[in-house]
């Protein structure tokens, strides 16, 4: 069913193939959507990427000092709300992380187009 619709998506969304049949400016030159003059989608991909990451590794260290603060609160109950917020929000952020994840992979699966890669070489 989701191959139905990636070809769905594929054949009704072909923005290249339709820039290039109504001759748009910066389009008539290039012949393949993956040669290396293609750069903004390649840029902002990257760009995704590399936000992506360091939210997670964000959230990552966040979410570790709230349970030290934790750990060392000692009973007292302001550094244990303290850390109890600092864990609950750091939760919150993975939840958001992860829509994003899922919300690009459905769009990259539908459109046929690849916008956030974990690629790191």
């Amino acid at each position: 069913m989701i191959n139905n619709f990636t070809q769905l998506a594929q054949a009704n969304l072909n923005l290249f193939g339709e820039a290039t049949l109504q001759k748009l400016p910066g389009r008539n030159s290039i012949a393949d959507i993956n040669s290396s003059q293609v750069g903004l989608g390649v840029m902002v991909s990257r760009v995704l990427t590399i936000a992506m990451t360091i939210a997670a590794l964000m959230v990552l260290i966040n979410l570790i000092w709230g349970a030290m603060e934790w750990v060392t609160s000692g009973g007292d109950t302001g550094k244990l709300e303290s850390s109890r917020g600092r864990i609950t929000q750091s939760v919150i952020g993975i939840i958001v992380l992860a829509s994003v994840v899922a919300i690009f992979s459905l769009l990259q699966v539908f459109l046929g187009i690849e916008v956030l890669t974990f690629n790191f070489r």
